[in-house]
């Protein structure tokens, strides 16, 4: 059995090294460099957390092998799965830095979760490999260089800035307060159906619009094997459970779909289904009048189906309680945040907030 890292005191040197990052004096360039070269746009999203999981656990202790995944490995070995969830990915919400990855356990991925130490990973994928191997010879250097505590420390701090100033950005705040609710739809409409990542940005803007009516709505990662509920955004009632799931499509969706989807709606007990399909190509439902009133005697539930984005955005602004103002200076940031959520290319969340300049 390897080391076991006590996670408080795994939480008070995080804590130093994020204080370490916000002063910001002489920090090394080198793990500087390194924390950008992980985020860009082609890097793995897992690396960002894997580095500095690495560099908190040699910070921890002097004695702990950088090239750790599990604990079972060696005498020197720790899981870094485990020090992940517990302490680098709550305190990165707590402090305020971004990790790249998303979710609970950014480790539990490709390609850490199948092996026991870095020097088993062999197979990845061709465009990953550079920044792996960048990430791999950086953590064997802190070992072969005996890095003290400290050392490890100011790398982390290092590589905190870097997260730190990724968290400032997406923190942004957009304001569409000069723009009619009109506008406001077309010119979100057409954002969300050009550019990279439709699909992310499609559910995105479908979890926004809804923020703007319900209280508490979920929004589930992109092919994600782990959802519960049928449906990509889901708006839920006080005890957690779905009242209405929808379904986000970028592509043509036939009435044989629709009614599939609003059979595991029924299956799932959840009592409002809805359907939001932009795509071109798609042959419009409504062409068979009866597809939806004969659904909802079928399996009993409420069917909504909403053609395109701005006529899914036209219906929920109807109905908000929000006021015009409100929605108008709430909804662009809102956007933002859960664009950043569903893990959106950066050059995407750029391209949206430069549609709201700030005014100053």
């Amino acid at each position: 059995m390897g080391i076991r890292i006590d996670k408080r005191t795994a939480a008070y040197v995080l804590e130093a090294a994020f204080a370490e990052a916000v002063e910001g004096v002489g920090l090394p360039e080198y793990w500087v460099h390194l924390a950008r070269t992980l985020r860009e746009e082609k890097a793995p999203r897992t690396y960002t957390p894997a580095l500095c999981v690495a560099l908190l656990a040699r910070a921890c202790n002097e004695a702990v092998d950088p090239l750790s995944i599990k604990d079972e490995y060696s005498d020197r070995t720790y899981s870094h799965r485990t020090l992940a969830h517990g302490v680098l990915v709550p305190l990165s919400v707590e402090l305020g830095f971004d990790l790249k990855a998303t979710g609970r356990e950014p480790l539990n991925n490709q390609p850490f979760f199948r092996y026991n130490h870095y020097s088993e990973i062999e197979r990845l994928q061709r465009s990953a490999r550079p920044y792996f191997e960048q990430l791999r010879s950086s953590l064997q250097m802190v070992d072969a260089e005996r890095y003290t505590r400290q050392q490890a420390q100011s790398a982390l701090a290092a590589v905190l800035t870097v997260c730190i100033e990724a968290n400032h950005k997406k923190r942004r705040v957009v304001s569409g307060s000069a723009i009619v609710e009109a506008s406001l739809i077309a010119q979100t409409e057409a954002f969300v159906t050009s550019g990279s990542d439709v699909p992310r940005k499609l559910q995105a803007c479908v979890a926004a619009a809804l923020d703007m009516t319900y209280p508490d709505v979920a929004s589930r990662r992109l092919n994600d094997p782990s959802r519960d509920f049928p449906g990509d955004v889901h708006a839920l009632r006080a005890d957690g459970t779905p009242l209405l799931a929808v379904e986000v499509r970028g592509k043509p969706v036939t009435p044989e779909e629709l009614e599939q989807f609003v059979r595991s709606v029924t299956d799932a007990d959840i009592p409002r289904a809805a359907l939001v399909v932009h795509a071109a190509g798609h042959r419009s439902l409504f062409m068979h009048p009866t597809t939806v009133i004969r659904l909802e005697r079928a399996y009993g539930r409420v069917v909504k189906v909403s053609e395109s984005v701005s006529s899914f955005m036209r219906d929920l602004f109807v109905w908000s309680s929000h006021d015009t103002l409100e929605i108008l200076s709430s909804f662009p940031d809102g956007m933002y945040k859960r664009m950043a959520e569903i893990e959106v290319a950066q050059q995407e969340l750029d391209r949206w907030a430069n549609l709201f300049p700030d005014e100053g």
